[in-house]
Protein backbone atom coordinates (compact mmCIF):
# COMPACT_ATOMS: atom_id res chain seq x y z
CA UNK A 1 0.00 0.00 0.00
CA UNK A 2 3.04 2.19 0.84
CA UNK A 3 4.22 1.42 -2.28
CA UNK A 4 1.31 2.77 -4.61
CA UNK A 5 1.14 6.12 -2.76
CA UNK A 6 4.84 6.48 -3.45
CA UNK A 7 4.42 6.05 -7.33
CA UNK A 8 0.95 7.89 -7.35
CA UNK A 9 2.88 11.01 -5.78
CA UNK A 10 5.84 10.65 -8.32
CA UNK A 11 3.45 10.58 -11.12
CA UNK A 12 0.60 12.16 -10.17
CA UNK A 13 -2.63 10.58 -9.53
CA UNK A 14 -3.91 7.68 -12.17
CA UNK A 15 -7.23 10.21 -12.82
CA UNK A 16 -4.99 13.36 -13.10
CA UNK A 17 -2.76 11.72 -15.86
CA UNK A 18 -5.67 10.60 -17.56
CA UNK A 19 -7.00 13.78 -18.35
CA UNK A 20 -3.60 15.41 -19.62
CA UNK A 21 -3.66 12.56 -21.64
CA UNK A 22 -7.52 13.25 -22.94
CA UNK A 23 -6.29 16.81 -23.31
CA UNK A 24 -3.51 16.10 -25.33
CA UNK A 25 -5.20 14.05 -27.81
CA UNK A 26 -8.18 16.69 -28.27
CA UNK A 27 -6.12 20.04 -27.83
CA UNK A 28 -2.63 18.67 -28.79
CA UNK A 29 -1.23 20.34 -25.88
CA UNK A 30 -0.20 19.16 -22.36
CA UNK A 31 -0.28 20.37 -19.15
CA UNK A 32 3.71 21.53 -19.44
CA UNK A 33 2.20 23.55 -23.08
CA UNK A 34 -0.56 25.23 -21.20
CA UNK A 35 1.54 26.17 -18.73
CA UNK A 36 4.05 27.62 -21.22
CA UNK A 37 1.38 29.83 -23.21
CA UNK A 38 0.05 31.12 -19.99
CA UNK A 39 3.38 32.49 -18.98
CA UNK A 40 3.47 34.11 -23.09
CA UNK A 41 0.37 35.78 -22.18
CA UNK A 42 0.98 36.90 -19.32
CA UNK A 43 4.53 38.18 -19.43
CA UNK A 44 4.95 40.74 -22.17
CA UNK A 45 8.96 40.36 -22.08
CA UNK A 46 8.77 36.86 -22.42
CA UNK A 47 6.08 36.75 -25.63
CA UNK A 48 8.62 39.62 -27.06
CA UNK A 49 11.48 37.45 -27.00
CA UNK A 50 9.81 34.58 -28.44
CA UNK A 51 8.17 36.01 -31.42
CA UNK A 52 11.71 38.39 -32.33
CA UNK A 53 12.69 35.68 -34.18
CA UNK A 54 9.53 35.17 -36.12
CA UNK A 55 8.42 39.12 -36.58
CA UNK A 56 11.14 39.59 -39.21
CA UNK A 57 10.44 37.41 -41.52
CA UNK A 58 6.36 37.88 -40.42
CA UNK A 59 7.28 41.40 -41.87
CA UNK A 60 8.81 39.87 -44.79
CA UNK A 61 6.01 37.77 -46.01
CA UNK A 62 3.39 40.91 -44.93
CA UNK A 63 5.19 43.02 -47.58
CA UNK A 64 5.73 40.10 -50.08
CA UNK A 65 1.66 39.76 -49.98
CA UNK A 66 1.08 43.32 -49.96
CA UNK A 67 -0.57 42.94 -46.43
CA UNK A 68 1.54 46.12 -45.42
CA UNK A 69 3.73 48.53 -47.19
CA UNK A 70 7.18 50.85 -46.60
CA UNK A 71 5.40 53.34 -46.72
CA UNK A 72 3.31 52.59 -43.09
CA UNK A 73 6.99 50.69 -41.75
CA UNK A 74 8.71 54.07 -42.38
CA UNK A 75 6.91 56.20 -40.07
CA UNK A 76 7.24 53.83 -37.18
CA UNK A 77 10.61 53.21 -37.55
CA UNK A 78 12.03 57.22 -37.91
CA UNK A 79 9.29 57.25 -35.05
CA UNK A 80 11.92 54.80 -32.63
CA UNK A 81 14.76 56.27 -33.84
CA UNK A 82 14.16 59.81 -33.16
CA UNK A 83 12.68 58.62 -29.61
CA UNK A 84 16.05 56.25 -29.33
CA UNK A 85 18.46 59.87 -30.34
CA UNK A 86 16.36 61.77 -27.59
CA UNK A 87 16.81 59.10 -24.91
CA UNK A 88 20.68 58.52 -25.87
CA UNK A 89 22.73 59.83 -28.55
CA UNK A 90 25.20 58.27 -27.97
CA UNK A 91 24.37 55.03 -28.27
CA UNK A 92 23.19 55.30 -31.91
CA UNK A 93 26.47 57.77 -32.97
CA UNK A 94 28.50 54.49 -31.41
CA UNK A 95 26.94 52.21 -33.30
CA UNK A 96 27.05 54.21 -36.79
CA UNK A 97 30.74 55.33 -35.79
CA UNK A 98 32.46 52.95 -38.25
CA UNK A 99 30.57 53.05 -40.77
CA UNK A 100 29.35 56.30 -40.87
CA UNK A 101 32.37 58.29 -40.37
CA UNK A 102 34.46 57.37 -43.24
CA UNK A 103 31.33 58.13 -45.60
CA UNK A 104 31.69 61.48 -44.06
CA UNK A 105 35.37 61.72 -44.47
CA UNK A 106 35.42 61.06 -47.99
CA UNK A 107 32.84 63.98 -48.60
CA UNK A 108 34.99 65.86 -46.49
CA UNK A 109 38.33 65.19 -47.93
CA UNK A 110 36.39 65.45 -51.55
CA UNK A 111 35.76 69.35 -50.83
CA UNK A 112 39.21 69.72 -49.24
CA UNK A 113 40.78 68.83 -52.45
CA UNK A 114 38.63 71.25 -54.65
CA UNK A 115 39.98 73.68 -52.12
CA UNK A 116 43.35 72.41 -52.08
CA UNK A 117 42.99 72.62 -56.20
CA UNK A 118 41.93 75.92 -55.94
CA UNK A 119 44.84 77.03 -53.63
CA UNK A 120 47.27 75.24 -55.74
CA UNK A 121 46.61 77.11 -58.73
CA UNK A 122 46.90 80.42 -56.85
CA UNK A 123 49.89 79.18 -55.66
CA UNK A 124 50.92 78.17 -59.41
CA UNK A 125 50.34 81.88 -59.64
CA UNK A 126 52.36 83.17 -57.18
CA UNK A 127 55.28 85.47 -58.06
CA UNK A 128 57.22 86.39 -54.62
CA UNK A 129 60.71 85.49 -55.12
CA UNK A 130 60.89 82.62 -52.77
CA UNK A 131 57.95 81.02 -54.68
CA UNK A 132 59.45 81.71 -58.43
CA UNK A 133 63.04 80.21 -56.68
CA UNK A 134 60.65 77.08 -56.18
CA UNK A 135 59.53 76.86 -59.36
CA UNK A 136 62.46 76.97 -60.81
CA UNK A 137 63.57 74.03 -58.20
CA UNK A 138 60.92 71.93 -59.70
CA UNK A 139 61.57 72.66 -62.88
CA UNK A 140 64.73 70.98 -62.78
CA UNK A 141 64.18 68.28 -60.21
CA UNK A 142 60.96 66.44 -61.94
CA UNK A 143 58.56 67.49 -59.12
CA UNK A 144 55.42 68.94 -59.71
CA UNK A 145 55.47 72.66 -58.11
CA UNK A 146 52.67 71.49 -55.20
CA UNK A 147 55.08 68.56 -54.06
CA UNK A 148 57.87 71.39 -53.86
CA UNK A 149 55.84 73.72 -51.82
CA UNK A 150 54.83 70.47 -49.29
CA UNK A 151 58.49 69.60 -48.98
CA UNK A 152 59.42 73.04 -48.16
CA UNK A 153 56.34 73.43 -45.70
CA UNK A 154 56.39 69.94 -44.06
CA UNK A 155 59.21 68.44 -41.60
CA UNK A 156 58.09 66.07 -39.17
CA UNK A 157 58.56 62.64 -37.59
CA UNK A 158 55.63 60.28 -35.69
CA UNK A 159 57.88 59.27 -32.65
CA UNK A 160 55.32 56.73 -31.12
CA UNK A 161 51.53 56.04 -30.99
CA UNK A 162 49.12 54.68 -27.82
CA UNK A 163 46.20 52.98 -28.05
CA UNK A 164 44.39 53.43 -24.92
CA UNK A 165 40.93 51.95 -23.38
CA UNK A 166 38.92 55.06 -23.13
CA UNK A 167 36.69 53.85 -20.11
CA UNK A 168 39.56 52.58 -18.12
CA UNK A 169 42.57 54.50 -19.41
CA UNK A 170 44.71 51.64 -19.62
CA UNK A 171 47.27 50.61 -22.41
CA UNK A 172 45.60 48.65 -24.71
CA UNK A 173 48.74 48.71 -27.38
CA UNK A 174 51.63 51.10 -28.13
CA UNK A 175 54.18 51.68 -31.14
CA UNK A 176 57.09 53.00 -31.94
CA UNK A 177 60.18 54.41 -33.91
CA UNK A 178 62.54 52.20 -32.79
CA UNK A 179 65.43 54.60 -32.99
CA UNK A 180 63.35 57.58 -31.29
CA UNK A 181 61.13 56.60 -28.69
CA UNK A 182 61.05 59.52 -26.06
CA UNK A 183 59.13 57.63 -23.77
CA UNK A 184 60.33 55.60 -20.41
CA UNK A 185 56.69 54.26 -19.05
CA UNK A 186 54.29 53.83 -21.83
CA UNK A 187 51.92 52.77 -18.86
CA UNK A 188 52.19 56.17 -17.29
CA UNK A 189 51.75 57.92 -20.76
CA UNK A 190 48.54 56.59 -20.87
CA UNK A 191 47.15 57.44 -17.30
CA UNK A 192 48.36 60.92 -18.24
CA UNK A 193 46.80 61.03 -21.07
CA UNK A 194 43.08 59.94 -19.71
CA UNK A 195 44.23 62.15 -16.69
CA UNK A 196 44.69 65.21 -18.58
CA UNK A 197 41.59 64.46 -20.94
CA UNK A 198 39.43 63.73 -17.57
CA UNK A 199 40.61 66.94 -15.97
CA UNK A 200 39.46 69.12 -19.25
CA UNK A 201 36.33 67.93 -19.50
CA UNK A 202 35.63 68.24 -15.65
CA UNK A 203 37.21 71.12 -15.18
CA UNK A 204 35.99 73.46 -17.83
CA UNK A 205 32.85 74.39 -19.24
CA UNK A 206 32.85 72.03 -22.50
CA UNK A 207 30.47 69.67 -23.59
CA UNK A 208 31.13 66.13 -24.16
CA UNK A 209 31.22 66.87 -27.96
CA UNK A 210 34.18 69.03 -27.14
CA UNK A 211 36.95 66.39 -27.01
CA UNK A 212 40.62 67.21 -26.16
CA UNK A 213 42.79 66.58 -29.74
CA UNK A 214 46.33 67.92 -29.31
CA UNK A 215 48.63 68.87 -26.34
CA UNK A 216 51.80 70.78 -26.88
CA UNK A 217 55.31 69.53 -24.58
CA UNK A 218 58.06 71.81 -25.49
CA UNK A 219 58.81 70.67 -29.04
CA UNK A 220 56.53 67.75 -29.06
CA UNK A 221 53.25 67.28 -30.11
CA UNK A 222 50.04 64.90 -29.21
CA UNK A 223 48.00 64.17 -31.46
CA UNK A 224 44.23 62.69 -30.07
CA UNK A 225 42.00 60.83 -31.72
CA UNK A 226 38.98 59.36 -29.56
CA UNK A 227 36.44 56.79 -30.53
CA UNK A 228 33.61 55.46 -28.82
CA UNK A 229 35.49 52.78 -26.99
CA UNK A 230 39.24 53.82 -27.27
CA UNK A 231 41.63 56.36 -27.67
CA UNK A 232 44.28 56.85 -30.53
CA UNK A 233 47.60 59.62 -29.07
CA UNK A 234 50.68 60.32 -31.73
CA UNK A 235 53.38 61.64 -30.01
CA UNK A 236 54.81 64.13 -33.25
CA UNK A 237 58.69 65.81 -33.77
CA UNK A 238 57.73 69.12 -35.73
CA UNK A 239 54.47 70.05 -37.85
CA UNK A 240 52.75 67.31 -39.37
CA UNK A 241 50.69 67.93 -41.90
CA UNK A 242 46.54 67.81 -41.60
CA UNK A 243 46.61 65.33 -43.91
CA UNK A 244 47.92 62.77 -40.61
CA UNK A 245 44.77 64.08 -38.89
CA UNK A 246 43.12 61.60 -41.58
CA UNK A 247 45.53 59.01 -40.84
CA UNK A 248 44.63 59.18 -37.10
CA UNK A 249 40.62 59.06 -37.92
CA UNK A 250 40.97 55.95 -40.29
CA UNK A 251 43.08 53.75 -37.66
CA UNK A 252 40.74 53.96 -34.98
CA UNK A 253 37.51 53.75 -37.49
CA UNK A 254 39.66 50.60 -38.05
CA UNK A 255 40.11 49.44 -34.58
CA UNK A 256 36.75 50.04 -34.19
CA UNK A 257 34.74 48.12 -36.49
CA UNK A 258 37.49 45.21 -36.37
CA UNK A 259 37.18 44.76 -31.99
CA UNK A 260 34.14 46.46 -31.37
CA UNK A 261 33.04 44.18 -29.04
CA UNK A 262 36.78 43.44 -27.79
CA UNK A 263 36.60 47.20 -26.67
CA UNK A 264 33.06 46.85 -24.80
CA UNK A 265 33.85 43.80 -23.23
CA UNK A 266 37.23 44.89 -22.05
CA UNK A 267 37.87 43.13 -18.79
CA UNK A 268 41.68 43.93 -18.44
CA UNK A 269 42.90 41.56 -21.05
CA UNK A 270 45.25 43.64 -23.34
CA UNK A 271 46.65 40.50 -25.44
CA UNK A 272 43.19 40.71 -28.02
CA UNK A 273 44.72 43.56 -29.33
CA UNK A 274 47.84 42.53 -30.36
CA UNK A 275 46.00 42.55 -33.71
CA UNK A 276 45.87 45.82 -33.36
CA UNK A 277 49.57 46.40 -34.38
CA UNK A 278 49.54 47.09 -37.79
CA UNK A 279 47.29 49.65 -37.54
CA UNK A 280 49.22 51.26 -35.33
CA UNK A 281 52.44 50.59 -37.27
CA UNK A 282 50.82 52.82 -40.26
CA UNK A 283 50.97 55.72 -38.08
CA UNK A 284 54.42 55.77 -37.50
CA UNK A 285 55.63 57.96 -40.30
CA UNK A 286 57.91 60.62 -41.17
CA UNK A 287 58.38 63.60 -43.88
CA UNK A 288 62.18 65.49 -43.71
CA UNK A 289 63.47 67.60 -45.94
CA UNK A 290 65.51 66.10 -48.74
CA UNK A 291 69.39 66.91 -49.03
CA UNK A 292 70.78 69.28 -51.03
CA UNK A 293 71.47 68.33 -54.40
CA UNK A 294 74.33 69.61 -56.60
CA UNK A 295 73.08 72.10 -58.67
CA UNK A 296 72.89 71.94 -62.16
CA UNK A 297 75.10 73.83 -63.86
CA UNK A 298 74.97 73.14 -67.25
CA UNK A 299 70.88 73.66 -66.72
CA UNK A 300 70.89 76.36 -65.28
CA UNK A 301 74.00 78.29 -67.72
CA UNK A 302 71.61 77.11 -70.23
CA UNK A 303 68.42 78.42 -69.06
CA UNK A 304 70.44 81.81 -68.52
CA UNK A 305 71.30 82.11 -72.14
CA UNK A 306 67.58 80.77 -73.28
CA UNK A 307 66.32 84.03 -70.97
CA UNK A 308 69.10 86.00 -72.24
CA UNK A 309 67.73 85.51 -75.56
CA UNK A 310 64.20 86.04 -74.81
CA UNK A 311 65.35 89.31 -73.42
CA UNK A 312 66.98 90.56 -76.71
CA UNK A 313 64.47 89.18 -78.77
CA UNK A 314 61.48 91.06 -76.84
CA UNK A 315 63.78 94.22 -76.79
CA UNK A 316 64.58 94.23 -80.41
CA UNK A 317 60.71 93.71 -80.91
CA UNK A 318 59.84 96.62 -78.65
CA UNK A 319 62.50 98.71 -79.90
CA UNK A 320 61.58 97.98 -83.31
CA UNK A 321 57.48 99.27 -82.73
CA UNK A 322 58.90 102.24 -81.19
CA UNK A 323 60.62 103.04 -84.15
CA UNK A 324 57.46 102.10 -86.18
CA UNK A 325 55.02 104.17 -84.16
CA UNK A 326 57.53 106.84 -84.94
CA UNK A 327 57.45 106.94 -87.86
CA UNK A 328 53.54 106.57 -88.21
CA UNK A 329 53.56 109.58 -86.66
CA UNK A 330 56.09 111.07 -88.56
CA UNK A 331 53.74 110.46 -91.58
CA UNK A 332 50.95 111.81 -90.71
CA UNK A 333 52.78 115.05 -90.31
CA UNK A 334 54.08 115.04 -93.45
CA UNK A 335 52.27 117.51 -95.88
CA UNK A 336 50.50 114.88 -98.70
CA UNK A 337 50.46 111.42 -97.56
CA UNK A 338 47.28 110.26 -95.46
CA UNK A 339 47.94 106.76 -93.92
CA UNK A 340 44.22 104.37 -94.62
CA UNK A 341 45.46 101.41 -92.40
CA UNK A 342 48.25 99.54 -91.11
CA UNK A 343 48.87 96.03 -91.00
CA UNK A 344 51.09 92.90 -90.39
CA UNK A 345 52.06 90.74 -92.86
CA UNK A 346 54.67 87.99 -93.83
CA UNK A 347 56.83 89.68 -90.50
CA UNK A 348 56.32 93.61 -91.21
CA UNK A 349 54.10 96.50 -90.85
CA UNK A 350 52.51 97.19 -93.78
CA UNK A 351 51.09 101.18 -94.32
CA UNK A 352 48.21 101.77 -96.95
CA UNK A 353 48.85 105.02 -97.75
CA UNK A 354 47.62 107.89 -99.86
CA UNK A 355 50.52 110.12 -101.51
CA UNK A 356 50.65 112.87 -103.60
CA UNK A 357 53.24 112.70 -105.92
CA UNK A 358 54.83 115.45 -104.73
CA UNK A 359 55.16 114.74 -101.41
CA UNK A 360 58.30 113.16 -99.85
CA UNK A 361 58.70 109.36 -100.42
CA UNK A 362 57.66 107.32 -97.55
CA UNK A 363 60.82 105.33 -97.93
CA UNK A 364 62.69 108.17 -97.47
CA UNK A 365 61.29 109.15 -94.07
CA UNK A 366 61.60 105.35 -93.13
CA UNK A 367 65.24 105.77 -93.48
CA UNK A 368 65.15 108.15 -90.66
CA UNK A 369 64.11 105.56 -88.53
CA UNK A 370 66.69 102.55 -89.29
CA UNK A 371 63.83 101.18 -90.90
CA UNK A 372 64.56 99.22 -94.13
CA UNK A 373 61.68 96.74 -96.75
CA UNK A 374 62.50 93.82 -94.34
CA UNK A 375 60.39 95.73 -91.18
CA UNK A 376 58.32 98.27 -93.03
CA UNK A 377 56.55 98.55 -96.35
CA UNK A 378 54.02 100.79 -98.16
CA UNK A 379 51.52 100.35 -100.35
CA UNK A 380 50.91 103.48 -102.50
CA UNK A 381 47.82 104.82 -103.87
CA UNK A 382 47.69 108.40 -105.35
CA UNK A 383 46.10 111.42 -104.98
CA UNK A 384 46.26 115.00 -105.37
CA UNK A 385 46.90 117.58 -101.97
CA UNK A 386 45.75 120.98 -101.36
CA UNK A 387 48.06 121.94 -99.03
CA UNK A 388 50.08 125.16 -99.30
CA UNK A 389 53.21 123.74 -99.62
CA UNK A 390 52.99 120.79 -102.36
CA UNK A 391 50.69 123.79 -104.09
CA UNK A 392 53.81 125.60 -104.46
CA UNK A 393 56.21 122.83 -104.64
CA UNK A 394 53.84 121.91 -107.67
CA UNK A 395 53.60 125.35 -108.87
CA UNK A 396 57.44 125.39 -109.25
CA UNK A 397 57.70 122.27 -111.10
CA UNK A 398 54.83 123.49 -113.79
CA UNK A 399 55.88 126.94 -114.05
CA UNK A 400 59.66 125.78 -113.84
CA UNK A 401 60.84 129.61 -112.81
CA UNK A 402 64.05 131.56 -113.62
CA UNK A 403 66.36 131.62 -110.27
CA UNK A 404 65.59 135.57 -110.37
CA UNK A 405 62.45 134.54 -110.07
CA UNK A 406 60.14 134.03 -106.45
CA UNK A 407 56.40 132.33 -106.72
CA UNK A 408 54.48 132.76 -103.15
CA UNK A 409 51.04 130.90 -102.62
CA UNK A 410 48.15 132.37 -100.48
CA UNK A 411 44.74 131.30 -101.00
CA UNK A 412 44.40 130.18 -104.48
CA UNK A 413 46.84 132.75 -105.43
CA UNK A 414 50.24 133.00 -106.42
CA UNK A 415 52.01 135.44 -106.31
CA UNK A 416 55.26 136.25 -108.67
CA UNK A 417 58.13 138.74 -107.88
CA UNK A 418 61.70 139.59 -108.61
CA UNK A 419 62.67 139.21 -112.31
CA UNK A 420 61.59 137.52 -115.34
CA UNK A 421 61.59 137.73 -118.86
CA UNK A 422 58.09 138.12 -121.28
CA UNK A 423 58.54 134.90 -122.78
CA UNK A 424 58.03 133.37 -119.22
CA UNK A 425 55.09 135.57 -118.26
CA UNK A 426 53.26 134.56 -121.38
CA UNK A 427 53.49 131.06 -120.89
CA UNK A 428 52.57 131.11 -117.31
CA UNK A 429 49.73 133.29 -117.79
CA UNK A 430 48.54 130.30 -120.26
CA UNK A 431 49.03 127.10 -117.71
CA UNK A 432 48.73 128.34 -113.89
CA UNK A 433 45.22 127.46 -114.31
CA UNK A 434 46.42 123.84 -114.74
CA UNK A 435 47.54 123.58 -111.03
CA UNK A 436 45.31 122.33 -108.18
CA UNK A 437 44.06 124.29 -105.59
CA UNK A 438 45.41 127.91 -107.85
CA UNK A 439 42.49 130.10 -109.41
CA UNK A 440 44.76 133.06 -109.94
CA UNK A 441 48.58 134.30 -111.48
CA UNK A 442 49.77 137.78 -109.44
CA UNK A 443 52.69 139.31 -111.59
CA UNK A 444 52.25 142.70 -110.47
CA UNK A 445 55.16 142.74 -108.24
CA UNK A 446 57.47 141.11 -111.06
CA UNK A 447 60.07 143.25 -113.02
CA UNK A 448 60.12 142.38 -116.87
CA UNK A 449 63.38 141.74 -117.89
CA UNK A 450 63.22 142.74 -121.96
CA UNK A 451 66.16 141.29 -124.21
CA UNK A 452 67.91 144.39 -123.42
CA UNK A 453 67.67 144.58 -119.94
CA UNK A 454 68.62 141.33 -119.77
CA UNK A 455 72.06 141.93 -121.40
CA UNK A 456 72.74 144.77 -119.83
CA UNK A 457 71.98 143.20 -116.40
CA UNK A 458 75.80 142.72 -114.27
CA UNK A 459 76.21 140.11 -112.14
CA UNK A 460 77.00 141.33 -108.33
CA UNK A 461 80.30 140.23 -106.88
CA UNK A 462 77.92 138.17 -104.51
CA UNK A 463 76.86 135.90 -106.65
CA UNK A 464 80.08 134.74 -107.66
CA UNK A 465 80.32 132.96 -104.35
CA UNK A 466 79.13 129.29 -103.87
CA UNK A 467 79.86 126.64 -101.14
CA UNK A 468 80.32 123.05 -101.35
CA UNK A 469 79.20 120.58 -99.02
CA UNK A 470 79.16 116.79 -97.94
CA UNK A 471 76.35 114.65 -97.68
CA UNK A 472 73.77 115.82 -95.23
CA UNK A 473 76.50 118.25 -93.49
CA UNK A 474 76.22 122.57 -93.42
CA UNK A 475 79.56 123.01 -90.92
CA UNK A 476 81.93 125.39 -92.75
CA UNK A 477 85.31 124.09 -92.44
CA UNK A 478 88.45 126.25 -91.88
CA UNK A 479 89.16 127.85 -95.63
CA UNK A 480 85.05 128.21 -95.78
CA UNK A 481 84.42 130.45 -92.88
CA UNK A 482 87.17 132.53 -93.91
CA UNK A 483 85.20 132.59 -97.60
CA UNK A 484 82.08 133.18 -95.34
CA UNK A 485 82.55 136.58 -93.85
CA UNK A 486 84.41 137.98 -97.17
CA UNK A 487 80.28 137.22 -98.01
CA UNK A 488 78.96 138.85 -95.48
CA UNK A 489 81.14 141.42 -95.90
CA UNK A 490 80.34 142.05 -99.36
CA UNK A 491 76.65 141.58 -98.91
CA UNK A 492 77.04 144.64 -96.16
CA UNK A 493 78.89 146.66 -98.30
CA UNK A 494 76.44 146.39 -101.23
CA UNK A 495 73.47 146.05 -100.77
CA UNK A 496 71.50 148.19 -98.61
CA UNK A 497 68.36 146.32 -96.43
CA UNK A 498 66.94 149.92 -95.36
CA UNK A 499 62.67 148.91 -95.68
CA UNK A 500 61.89 152.59 -96.23
CA UNK A 501 62.80 152.60 -99.95
CA UNK A 502 61.25 151.66 -102.98
CA UNK A 503 62.77 148.43 -103.05
CA UNK A 504 64.71 146.34 -100.93
CA UNK A 505 67.33 143.58 -102.52
CA UNK A 506 66.74 139.80 -101.84
CA UNK A 507 69.16 137.10 -101.63
CA UNK A 508 67.80 133.93 -102.91
CA UNK A 509 70.42 131.05 -101.81
CA UNK A 510 70.04 128.16 -103.84
CA UNK A 511 71.44 124.42 -102.83
CA UNK A 512 72.06 122.93 -106.07
CA UNK A 513 70.96 118.76 -106.15
CA UNK A 514 70.81 116.27 -109.15
CA UNK A 515 67.93 114.47 -110.67
CA UNK A 516 70.06 111.01 -109.60
CA UNK A 517 68.95 108.35 -107.61
CA UNK A 518 65.59 109.74 -105.67
CA UNK A 519 65.32 113.03 -106.98
CA UNK A 520 61.93 113.88 -104.46
CA UNK A 521 64.01 112.54 -101.37
CA UNK A 522 67.09 115.49 -103.36
CA UNK A 523 65.22 118.53 -103.56
CA UNK A 524 63.97 118.10 -100.34
CA UNK A 525 67.62 117.43 -98.51
CA UNK A 526 68.60 120.32 -100.81
CA UNK A 527 65.71 122.52 -99.64
CA UNK A 528 66.91 122.38 -95.71
CA UNK A 529 70.39 122.89 -96.62
CA UNK A 530 69.24 126.07 -98.50
CA UNK A 531 67.41 127.06 -95.08
CA UNK A 532 70.13 125.88 -92.99
CA UNK A 533 72.62 127.96 -94.76
CA UNK A 534 70.13 130.82 -94.52
CA UNK A 535 70.22 130.52 -90.36
CA UNK A 536 74.13 130.79 -90.87
CA UNK A 537 74.05 134.13 -92.41
CA UNK A 538 70.78 135.54 -89.90
CA UNK A 539 73.60 134.55 -87.38
CA UNK A 540 75.94 137.11 -89.37
CA UNK A 541 73.62 139.88 -88.62
CA UNK A 542 71.89 139.66 -92.45
CA UNK A 543 67.84 140.38 -91.70
CA UNK A 544 65.63 137.24 -92.28
CA UNK A 545 62.92 138.99 -93.99
CA UNK A 546 65.80 139.44 -96.99
CA UNK A 547 66.85 135.66 -97.53
CA UNK A 548 64.79 133.12 -99.37
CA UNK A 549 65.45 129.34 -99.40
CA UNK A 550 65.24 127.43 -102.66
CA UNK A 551 66.44 123.94 -104.34
CA UNK A 552 67.63 123.60 -107.96
CA UNK A 553 68.71 120.25 -109.62
CA UNK A 554 72.09 121.17 -111.81
CA UNK A 555 70.41 119.18 -115.12
CA UNK A 556 68.16 122.22 -115.04
CA UNK A 557 70.53 124.97 -114.86
CA UNK A 558 72.83 126.53 -118.09
CA UNK A 559 75.39 127.58 -115.23
CA UNK A 560 77.15 124.70 -113.96
CA UNK A 561 77.47 124.18 -110.50
CA UNK A 562 78.61 121.60 -107.98
CA UNK A 563 76.20 119.23 -106.51
CA UNK A 564 75.47 119.95 -102.57
CA UNK A 565 76.39 123.45 -103.10
CA UNK A 566 75.14 126.76 -102.54
CA UNK A 567 75.12 129.34 -104.77
CA UNK A 568 73.45 132.88 -104.16
CA UNK A 569 70.99 135.04 -106.47
CA UNK A 570 70.10 139.36 -105.84
CA UNK A 571 66.71 140.35 -107.02
CA UNK A 572 64.38 143.18 -105.64
CA UNK A 573 61.25 143.67 -104.64
CA UNK A 574 58.94 145.83 -102.19
CA UNK A 575 59.07 146.25 -98.59
CA UNK A 576 55.69 145.45 -98.14
CA UNK A 577 55.72 142.17 -100.58
CA UNK A 578 58.14 140.81 -97.66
Amino acid sequence: MSESNENMGIFGSRPEIKLNELRKMIIGLDTEDLSRLALLVNDPEAFSEEISELLPNSIKIMLDKGNISYSVLIPIVESALKDSIKRDPHTLSDILFPVMLPAIRKAVAEDIKNMLDSLNTTLENGFSPTRIGWRFTAMFSGMSYAEMVLSQAYVFRVKQVFLIHKQTGLLLQSDSDSDNAVTKDDDMISSMLSAIKDFVQDSFAVDDDNELNTIQIGSFNIWIEQGPGAILAAIVDGDAPSGFRTILKETIEKIHLKQAYDLEKFDGDVDIFEKTKPYLQSCIISEQKEKKKKKPIIVIIIFLILLCLAGYWGYINIERAIRINKLEHALKAEPGIVIITDKYMAGKTVFEVLRDPYAVAPNTISKHYNLDTSEVDFELKPYISLEDDLILKRAYAVLKPSSTTIIKYKNGTLFASGEANEDWVTKSNIIYTSIPGVVNLDISELYLLTSKAKVERVALAIEQFYFEFKHNVVELNSMQKIKFESLINEVNTVLDFNFVQDSVPVIIVISHTSYEGNAEANEKFAFDRAQQFINLMIAAGIPMEVLVPKADFIEDLEEIFPVRSVSFRVIYSKPEDL
